[in-house]
C-alpha cells in the first residue's frame, strides 16, 4: 500500500493543476484582506490572527479553500481512472483493498491535510508578527480552528466519493461544485425566510459556523474601547461536530468502496 500511496504522491506532485491550486490558496488569505482593506481602510490598521478571525477573513478564505478541497480530491482519486492504472497495480498483485486504502489516505493528505495547513498559516504567520489581539480569545479561536478539521475531512471524503462514483475529475469537481452551490442557497434560504441557521448537516456549514461568531461588546482596555467577539464554544458544538462529521465520513467511504469494489476498471 505504502508503494501506491508514493507513486500517487509523485504524480499528483507532478500535475500543474495541483500546484496552481495550492499557490492560489496560499494567495487568496492576502488577497481577501486586500480587498477588506481596500473596502473599510480601518478595519484592520493592524491585522493580528484575532482580527482575522474576527472580521470573518478566515471564513471567507475557508469558502475558496473549500474549491481547493473539490479539485485535490477529485485529483488524486481520479485522475488516473480512465488510464488502466488500476488494472496494472492489480496485476501487480495489489489486492483492491490495498488500492482504494491508498488512494483514500493520498486524497485526505491532499484534500484535507494540506488545505487546512494552508488555512493555518496565515494565523501562525500574523501572531508571529503582531502578536495574538485583544478582540478574541486564543484558545477558543484555536479550539474552533481544530475542530474545522473534521468538516474539512468530511468535504474531502465526499469529493473523493462523487469522483470515485463519477470515475472522472472533471464530473466530480462539478458535481462537487453544484453540491457547493446548492448547499450555500439552501442555507440561504433557510436563514433568510425561516430564521433558521443550519449547521451540522453538510461540512461547509459546520466548518463556516466554527468560524464566525455573532456575539460581541465593547469593552475599554488599556483605556481604549475595543469591540470584544464571544468566541466561546460549548461542549455540544464540540461532541456534535466531531460526531457528525464521522459519520458522514463513514458513510461517503462505504459508498465509495462499496461502488470501488463492484465497478470494473476501464
Amino acid at each position: 500500500m505504502l508503494n501506491i500511496i508514493r507513486s500517487l504522491n509523485y504524480s499528483a506532485r507532478r500535475d500543474n493543476v495541483n500546484w496552481i491550486t495550492l499557490i492560489s490558496m496560499l494567495g487568496i488569505p492576502a488577497f481577501v484582506a486586500y480587498i477588506s482593506k481596500m473596502i473599510d481602510p480601518n478595519s484592520m490598521n493592524k491585522l493580528t490572527p484575532s482580527v482575522y478571525f474576527a472580521s470573518t477573513t478566515m471564513a471567507t478564505v475557508f469558502i475558496f479553500c473549500c474549491f481547493g478541497i473539490m479539485i485535490l480530491a477529485s485529483k488524486l482519486v481520479a485522475s488516473d481512472a480512465g488510464d488502466k492504472t488500476i488494472n496494472y497495480e492489480l496485476m501487480a498483485g495489489h489486492s483492491r483493498n490495498r488500492i482504494f486504502a491508498a488512494r483514500m489516505v493520498s486524497g485526505f493528505m491532499w484534500g484535507a491535510g494540506l488545505v487546512f495547513i494552508i488555512m493555518m498559516i496565515p494565523v501562525g504567520v500574523l501572531n508571529l508578527i503582531y502578536g495574538w489581539g485583544p478582540e478574541t480569545d486564543k484558545t477558543d479561536v484555536l479550539i474552533r480552528c481544530v475542530l474545522c478539521i473534521f468538516p474539512i475531512l468530511r468535504l474531502c471524503a465526499y469529493n473523493m466519493m462523487l469522483a470515485s462514483v463519477a470515475r472522472s475529475t472533471g464530473k466530480g469537481i462539478a458535481l462537487g461544485y453544484a453540491s457547493f452551490m446548492a448547499v450555500v442557497i439552501t442555507g440561504s434560504v433557510m436563514e433568510e425566510v425561516f430564521g433558521k441557521v443550519v449547521i451540522y448537516p453538510t461540512g461547509f456549514t459546520n466548518a463556516s459556523y466554527l468560524l464566525t461568531t455573532e456575539n460581541s461588546k465593547y469593552e475599554v482596555i488599556n483605556g481604549k474601547e475595543i469591540l470584544i467577539y464571544d468566541t466561546a464554544i460549548t461542549g455540544e458544538i464540540i461532541w456534535k461536530t466531531i460526531a457528525v462529521s464521522i459519520i458522514f465520513i463513514a458513510i461517503y467511504l462505504m459508498i465509495t468502496y462499496i461502488n470501488f469494489k463492484k465497478t470494473d476498471r476501464d
